[in-house]
């Protein structure tokens, strides 16, 4: 791929080298979980894309053979692009979604010792923040992770019950779920965040976590409790999450992703009662203080996502103060 990916990398404007010391000293990884749209997941990558940090490209296994040869076609043009070494078959609010996230977790740590905080983010986002603003912003977390948490909306449906997949989808198994274990309360909040590397390894590692993954095999959208219940020690003070929070969850403020869910008016249309941004919503987005947003589909819309595309390059390539 040599000359090619010279290239690619010329055409389709990727930095090819730190933007300043700050930067080069404070790497950052990424897990992108991906099923479709190789154009998309393109745009994204070069978006967030900077030679000191690591990406892992978890594609759902049952994405089409060209997809994940054109995506692995991708990543083979980057030392630090890789995809999952273990992929997973995805089933919508399933075990597999969390799981998909784990997986390139493991192989961030184990291909690097370097970076400092893990992002993980779906291919339909976008980022709100440069890499420099970012790690400014992350570096005053000073080792915070950014999870959110819900204690008084668990939805205690989700876990109460078995829950299994049948033919692609979850259905309950009409029995009950056991508790969880170590006398863990379940918090919930987005499948999205901002890990601290020491909380990475901790949820790879640590035998509480570990026991919590397993039990969470049999709940509904486990990607929307795991994080939250292992960060959140108010409810869990046994835990000792590295980075954790001891405060309320419901009252503490969350940057990691917007989406709107109907707080504001979506001048695109709703998938699934989240808004698909649309070019109406761009002034919107500028002004937000979260670090990503969630969602863009560039077939509906691609002028606003050619837009944010324009507006990011421009912050990275001209910053102004954070």
């Amino acid at each position: 791929w040599g000359e090619n990916c010279v290239e690619f990398k010329r055409m389709r404007g990727y930095v090819t080298k730190p933007l300043s010391d700050e930067e080069a000293r404070f790497p950052l990884a990424y897990n992108i979980i991906a099923h479709q749209d190789i154009d998309q997941i393109e745009r994204l990558l070069r978006a967030i894309y900077h030679p000191q940090n690591q990406y892992c490209i978890h594609m759902d296994a049952k994405s089409l053979d060209y997809v994940i040869q054109a995506v692995r076609a991708i990543t083979g043009c980057f030392e630090n692009v890789f995809v999952a070494t273990k992929l997973e078959h995805v089933v919508y609010t399933g075990f597999s979604r969390l799981q998909a996230d784990i997986n390139c977790m493991r192989d961030h740590l184990m291909f690097s010792s370097d970076w400092k905080y893990l992002i993980n983010t779906a291919a339909m986002a976008f980022p709100l923040k440069t890499n420099a603003e970012l790690v400014q912003i992350l570096k005053i977390y000073n080792g915070s992770n950014d999870i959110e948490g819900m204690h008084r909306r668990v939805l205690s449906r989700r876990f109460r019950s078995e829950w299994i997949v049948v033919n692609d989808h979850l259905e309950k198994s009409g029995l009950n779920n056991t508790d969880p274990p170590h006398g863990i309360k379940i918090i919930r909040g987005s499948a999205y965040g901002v890990f601290s590397r020491p909380f990475v390894h901790y949820v790879i590692v640590n035998q509480k976590a570990v026991d919590l993954l397993e039990w969470s095999k049999k709940t509904y959208s486990p990607d929307e409790h795991y994080w939250f219940t292992l960060h959140h020690t108010l409810y869990n003070p046994h835990l000792h999450p590295p980075g954790g929070y001891d405060g309320d969850p419901d009252t503490k403020p969350w940057l990691a992703v917007y989406a709107n869910w109907g707080g504001t008016k979506c001048y695109g249309f709703k998938r699934n009662s989240m808004c698909v941004f649309g070019v109406g919503d761009l002034p919107n987005l500028t002004r937000r203080r979260e670090l990503f947003c969630n969602k863009f589909m560039f077939k509906f819309e691609p002028t606003a996502l050619e837009c944010m595309e324009a507006w990011i390059r421009q912050k990275t390539h001209c910053p102004q103060p954070v």
